[in-house]
């Protein structure tokens, strides 16, 4: 009888351990996903903070864009482009004044044409 007690006993010792090892095994291996995800998450945003900053060892390729980024070409193209939104910009000046001007002049002709009749609306 004492022999099958500690048979039973020594059964729930290792049902027990063994459940506290599968938890604790979980445990860490999320533990372990979400640290690799968050050093990956770090080490992109120092490379984008290298980036920024202008640093010219930041990312092989993306360091030859960056330094490239100020030829002649590309100036010359941003200038044409800030000439044609000025351009733009200009016309829709001129728009609004005019029809600014066309709204006033409308607005005269109609308070011309409703004071004509200059009558109190109870005297009538």
């Amino acid at each position: 009888m004492g022999h099958e007690r500690m048979e039973v006993q020594a059964r729930k010792f290792y049902s027990q351990r063994n459940m506290y090892l599968c938890g604790f095994t979980l445990f860490l291996s999320l533990i372990l996903n979400r640290t690799y995800t968050m050093i990956l998450d770090v080490l992109r945003l120092e490379e984008k903070v290298k980036k920024y900053e202008g640093d010219p060892k930041a990312s092989g390729k993306q360091s030859d864009k960056l330094a490239q980024a100020g030829n002649a070409g590309e100036i010359g193209k941003l200038k044409n482009l800030l000439a044609e939104k000025e351009r733009d910009l200009e016309t829709l000046k001129k728009q609004s004044e005019g029809l600014s001007r066309e709204y006033n002049d409308l607005g005269d002709k109609y308070g011309a044409a409703t004071n004509a009749d200059a009558t109190p609306k109870k005297s009538r």
